[in-house]
This record gives C-alpha cells, sequence and structure tokens, in this order.
C-alpha cells in the first residue's frame, strides 16, 4: 500500500497511539484533508486537541481575518468592508496576522469538534488556545478544555434486584394515622396548675450547653409525653416538672435503640425549658369528621387510608430498591469525573456541612488535620458519587428515550388526605425557588432511571 493510498484510507478515521505519552493519558488520532488531530485525554477529563491545519483550511482563515479588518478600518474610496482584500493585506500586515490567529483557532476548533465528536463539558467550560505556528502552508495550534464524561455501556445483566416486599397495612397503622389527623385538627388547652403528666404534650426551648457560647437546638418545639414518643432522656427530665421550670440535664441514646446508633451518639450536656404544657383536645371520628379530609364516611375513610398507606408502603418499597440499584451502579460501572464538576460539587458540600454548628465546632477545636482531611476525602467520594449517578442516569434516559416532564412533579390532589400523604416538596414545588426546583426535578430524574433499571432487570428474569 503506497502513502497516497494510506492518506486517501485514512481521512476521517481515528487511530489509537500510546507512543511518547504517559500511561494514564489516551492518545486518538483523527484525519481528513484539511486538518490532522490527536486528542489526548488525560485523568478527570481533562483533553488536549493537538491541530495540524493544512493550506485548504489556513486560507479560509485568513481570508476570514481580512474581512474581520476591512470591517473595522476606513481607507478613501472605499465603504467599510468593500475595499480589495489585496489591498487590506498591504496596508494592514500587523491587524490580519492578528486576526488570523482568532479565526484560526475559531475555524480550527469548530471542524476538530467536527471530526472528533469530542463534547466540551459545557457552554461555561473554559477553552484555553496555543498557536504554535502558522504560515500559508502549514499551522499548529493546542486546545486544552474539559469534556464530557465518557460514560460506560450499561450491562443491566450484571445487577441484581434487592428481595423482599413492602410492609403490610395493619389495622393499628390506619388507626394510628386516623389518631394524627385528629391531631392536626385538635384544640389545646393550656396548664398552668399541674406538672407534666403522661398524657401532655409539652413546648420545649432545648440548648446545646456544649457549645460556646451555648446553641439553642429547639425552639417552641411540641413534644408528645407518651412512652416511646420522645427520648427517654427527655421525659425522665420533664414529667412531673411545671410551666417555665428549667431543667439541666443530659442527652442519651434510648436503650432500645440499635448498636450502630449507640455508636455515633454524642452525649451533651443541654438545658431544658418548658414554654408550655398542653392537653390536646381531640375531634370525635365521625362523618362530619371525615368529610372535613375527603371521605364520605367512616368506613370509606378507612378504606383510602389503607390504599394511601399501601401506596406508601409500595413507595418506600421501591425506594429502597432504587438505592439499591445505584449502590450497585456505582460499584459496577466506574468512569472518569471532570476535575472542575468534582471541585465545585465538594466545595458545595463542604461548605454546607458547616453551616452546621456541631461540625463546624468539631472542624475547628476537636479534629487534627489528619481527621480533617479523612472528613474532606468523605465529602469529595460523595461528590463523586453523586456526579456519576447523575451521569449515569442522564445517559439511561437519552439512550432509551425516556420521557421526562416537570409536570409530573406538580400532581393534582383531589383530597386533604391525597395532600396529607404526598411529598410536601412536590406540594410546594411551584413555590420553591430554581435552585430547590432544580434539585426536585434532579431526583425525579434519577428516579425515573432507576425504575426503568428495574423494569430491565426484571425483563431479563422472564
Amino acid at each position: 500500500m503506497t502513502d497516497e493510498t494510506k492518506s486517501q484510507e485514512s481521512q476521517n478515521t481515528a487511530d489509537t497511539s500510546v507512543a511518547s505519552v504517559p500511561e494514564n493519558v489516551i492518545v486518538h488520532s483523527f484525519h481528513s484533508d484539511r486538518l490532522d488531530v490527536d486528542v489526548k485525554t488525560a485523568p478527570k477529563c481533562r483533553v488536549t486537541l493537538h491541530i495540524k491545519a493544512k493550506p485548504d483550511l489556513l486560507k479560509d482563515a485568513k481570508q476570514d481575518a481580512v474581512k474581520q479588518v476591512s470591517k473595522e478600518v476606513s481607507i478613501p474610496g472605499f465603504r467599510k468592508g468593500k475595499a480589495p482584500a489585496s489591498l487590506i493585506e498591504t496596508k494592514y500586515p500587523g491587524a490580519i496576522n492578528k486576526s488570523w490567529d482568532s479565526s484560526f483557532a475559531d475555524i480550527a476548533f469548530k471542524e476538530s469538534q467536527t471530526l472528533t465528536h469530542v463534547p466540551v463539558l459545557n457552554n461555561n467550560s473554559k477553552i484555553s488556545y496555543q498557536v504554535t505556528s502558522l504560515k500559508d502552508t502549514d499551522g499548529e495550534i493546542l486546545f486544552q478544555f474539559e469534556r464530557e464524561p465518557e460514560v460506560p455501556a450499561i450491562d443491566y445483566a450484571i445487577l441484581s434486584l434487592k428481595e423482599g416486599k413492602p410492609t403490610e397495612v395493619t389495622e393499628e397503622n390506619i388507626n394510628n394515622t386516623i389518631n394524627g389527623i385528629q391531631m392536626f385538627y385538635a384544640k389545646w388547652n393550656q396548664i398552668t396548675d399541674r406538672g407534666v403528666s403522661d398524657a401532655d404534650f409539652v413546648v420545649l426551648d432545648i440548648d446545646d450547653m456544649d457549645q460556646d457560647p451555648p446553641v439553642q437546638a429547639f425552639s417552641q418545639m411540641r413534644f408528645e409525653m407518651r412512652d416511646g414518643k420522645m427520648s427517654a432522656w427527655m421525659r425522665k427530665a420533664v414529667l412531673g416538672k411545671h410551666l417555665n421550670e428549667t431543667i439541666e440535664t443530659v442527652s442519651e441514646p434510648d436503650e432500645n435503640e440499635s448498636e450502630e446508633v449507640k455508636k455515633h451518639f454524642k452525649v451533651k450536656k443541654v438545658k431544658v425549658h418548658i414554654k408550655g404544657i398542653e392537653e390536646a383536645i381531640l375531634p370525635p371520628v365521625d362523618d362530619e369528621f371525615c368529610k372535613r379530609v375527603g371521605a364520605p364516611n367512616v368506613e370509606a375513610l378507612h378504606v383510602q387510608l389503607k390504599n394511601l398507606l399501601t401506596k406508601q408502603g409500595m413507595e418506600t418499597w421501591q425506594n429502597s430498591i432504587r438505592e439499591s440499584i445505584s449502590d450497585q451502579l456505582l460499584d459496577k460501572i466506574k468512569f472518569e469525573v471532570p476535575a472542575s464538576m468534582l471541585e465545585k460539587e465538594s466545595n458545595y458540600r463542604l461548605s454546607q456541612l458547616f453551616k452546621q454548628p456541631d461540625f463546624l465546632k468539631r472542624w475547628k477545636n476537636e479534629w487534627s488535620e489528619q481527621e480533617r482531611e479523612i472528613r474532606k476525602a468523605e465529602v469529595v467520594e460523595q461528590a463523586e458519587h453523586a456526579i456519576r449517578l447523575f451521569y449515569l442516569c442522564r445517559t439511561i434516559l437519552s439512550e432509551n428515550k425516556v420521557e421526562v416532564s416537570e409536570d409530573d412533579l406538580t400532581p393534582n390532589y383531589e383530597t386533604l388526605l391525597e395532600m396529607m400523604f404526598a411529598d410536601p416538596n412536590l406540594v410546594n414545588y411551584k413555590n420553591q425557588t430554581r435552585e430547590q426546583q432544580a434539585v426536585e426535578f434532579s431526583k425525579y430524574m434519577m428516579a425515573k432511571a432507576q425504575d426503568f433499571i428495574i423494569a430491565k432487570i426484571s425483563s431479563l428474569k422472564i
């Protein structure tokens, strides 16, 4: 095969070369009749395009430069932009050479993108370039930027579904829910002449005394005194106490908490202020009460609640399967994410943690430099996982043409009962900020992609 034949057959094709480059840099070469491009991809989605331009492209770039200069200069006897190109080149060689650089860069980048299809990260990405050679017969230029991640093809056969089923709805679940609705409509009798009893509700301010200065952890927060409804240490502290009393005590994990919770529970000195003692007067569960919440009678209320609780249980179970799918995706499908995106997401997550007084105090006063580095590494890992899941889900939705619509985030609720069981973020979606809406839409997109995967895995088992 002659060199000429090789050249013709290599037009608009790509080959791979790793000669004279670091092991972690991948090089692909592309060729056309107007330019040759080496695409060097480094870790964290960093890309360098090394472009060697041929005479046709350089000629077009120079003509474009002359045209741009002609629009900016005035020559007697000619309107702007109408003077002969030869005259412009003679009178303004410096301006043309400067504009030639820019025109060369514009044309070379556009044509290299058409040839290589290397997607720039986003419209706001920084693209730097350096013209290393520019003549009528040949020119070279380097571009550097971040690309979109290269998401591998997903083999759904390597994923599996979590086993189990939703918890069945019992009559006790229904009655507890009805009691919660009664509480929504309760009238409150203020108690001033006795101490706190088991049947009461208390309104408390709670200060964290381990902070310097002390920080109010809860303000005017209502707690139910019934056993199991509030922390045992808190119940013990306020039982029998009177309105406006202040109690100093220590927060502790309940005995029935898991070993994991007990392990991570931080015992604190706290000060509890009793701001109110209240007795709840609940409305009777009759037809009038049922109609207020959207059911014609008591029997229908039980039926509707069973359906809603069943649906809620199904959604909770579906969420646990979705989380399992996400864990498997992160474990089995690896790819690089852009450095700037990882830095931005990590910094945002860390800034949110710094808004938590307890975390900030530990960061400043308790953790060593090594411990702080461990926390930062954990945040970076969480950020990297979030970015990879976003791109995986976006790719799944796009490749499989799964429709997503913002309308799904603003469902219609026909009864108060439906609103009570709805996601509060969706009930308020239209009133949220654009940033909050973007977060909710991302969660929705992820759920759609996860549900597609779940359906795909299920179909493979048939």
